[in-house]
């Protein structure tokens, strides 16, 4: 009996791994490590926000190949005391923005 549970464990346990290929992370970033698509869809984008901010790198890491998949960019800062984040997919395209108004889809500012 105790040999079949012993059984049951390992295999949950090797069942979980094997299922658990990636793992999601967050990694802040300087400014000069943000692709350069990215840093001029933010000016394209919002080119009347000049404050100061962090950015941040959204990835998923397979675990077995320790390959980085970035997912988004976000730059997140402080305007008129509210805070704005801006959601970046790895292409440069605007996923969405929080605490300022996005751009509509094929405007240009």
């Amino acid at each position: 009996m105790k040999m079949g549970n012993f059984l049951t464990l390992a295999l949950v346990g090797l069942a979980g791994t094997v299922s658990a290929q990636t793992i999601e992370k967050i990694r802040g970033l300087k400014q000069d490590e943000v692709p350069v698509v990215i840093q001029q869809s933010l000016q394209k984008d919002f080119s009347s926000l000049n404050e100061k901010g962090n950015w941040k790198l959204m990835y998923q890491e397979d675990v077995a190949t320790r390959k980085l998949t970035p997912e988004f960019y976000t730059y997140s800062c402080k305007k008129n005391g509210e805070r704005v984040e801006i959601y970046y997919k790895a292409d440069g395209t605007l996923d969405h923005a929080k605490g300022i108004a996005a751009p509509a889809v094929g405007s240009q500012p």
